[in-house]
């Protein structure tokens, strides 16, 4: 299994709301709001390729999409990276990809000098959760800004 990280490309576009619409769906289970949450995306998308610090990445597995990732090296948080979305297409989920991606976020954001990353996981994502506390993730507080959310945080390695 052939693995490549590669920034995206604006001109693949319906790829990345393909994958937040899916997204979204796995953590709340249903599509309400989502129209309200993707307004302004491709515009946010431009502007954060354009600025140092954010990474917004597309996963090919052997020349297929497979999954995004989209993160930055800064947070409110002190020496803290932040974890937008760590997204896989159903067929690549459960097959190893996962910590693939991890370690990718991991290796990035410890080269950006953080010592930890940070992210906000619903409640009802139980795939996601299960993999995060297996994966070393750990639960720091409820989101005051989303009743469905939590933070949670992983120390990286250094």
């Amino acid at each position: 299994m052939e693995v490549a990280f590669r920034q995206i490309n604006i001109d693949d576009f319906e790829l990345c709301v393909a994958a937040r619409k899916d997204a979204y769906f796995c953590s709340f289970g249903h599509y309400d709001g989502f129209d309200d949450f993707i307004s302004g995306y491709r515009e946010r998308v431009l502007d954060r390729l354009a600025t140092s610090g954010w990474f917004y990445i597309h996963i090919f597995v052997d020349g297929q999409f497979a999954g995004q990732l989209e993160f930055r090296s800064f947070s409110p948080e002190q020496e803290a990276g932040y974890v937008h979305l760590i997204y896989l297409k159903p067929k690549f989920r459960g097959s190893g990809l996962a910590a693939k991606l991890q370690d990718y976020i991991v290796s990035t954001l410890s080269t950006a000098g953080c010592l930890r990353a940070v992210l906000s996981v619903s409640r009802t994502n139980h795939r996601a959760l299960t993999f995060y506390t297996r994966n070393g993730w750990e639960f720091v507080r409820k989101n005051p800004k989303h009743d469905e959310t939590d933070f949670y945080q992983l120390w990286l390695r250094t």
